[in-house]
């Protein structure tokens, strides 16, 4: 009986919630939408100019995956290409001078080793980013841990 109650109690108040976030939500700013409604699509924003080749940059965080120092618009990768491997693969990257893919890239779901990249690791720009010259959008005080933490105390 007190649960019959208390579900009495509750559930016109949480349905009032719900009603009064939906309508304070359209009236919020999100982010880098500014103040367009969300039901309002927006263009894409220009893309920023990619940084120049610059060398390899250091790593911030354990497992970080490489940032890409170059320009790839216009890189295709489909199922019977993949630009970026035709430097960075095992045959290729001697003459190229590309950093070696990781052997743990022909390593697939099931731990089996395979004699090409796997599936999984087939769409770089999954986690490899470029790098451009731009200010943050929201302001961020990360700081690297330098060496990984190897000095710390």
């Amino acid at each position: 009986m007190k649960l019959k109650s208390a579900l009495l109690v509750a559930f016109p108040l949480l349905a009032a919630a719900m009603i009064h976030t939906a309508q304070a939500a359209e009236d919020v700013e999100f982010g880098q939408r500014g103040d367009a409604p969300l039901a309002q699509t927006n263009p894409a924003p220009d893309l920023k100019p990619v940084l120049k080749e610059s060398g390899r940059k250091a790593l911030n965080y354990v497992n970080q995956p490489p940032v890409i120092p170059h320009k790839v618009a216009g890189y295709q990768i489909t199922q019977s290409t993949n630009r970026c491997l035709q430097c960075h693969d095992v045959d290729n990257y001697l003459t190229t001078g590309a950093p070696r893919v990781s052997p743990t890239y022909f390593t697939d779901r099931d731990s089996i080793v395979q004699p090409q990249v796997a599936p999984r690791r087939y769409l770089c720009q999954q986690c490899h980013v470029t790098q451009a010259d731009v200010k943050p959008p929201v302001d961020n005080n990360f700081q690297p841990l330098g060496q990984f933490a190897k000095d710390r105390d």
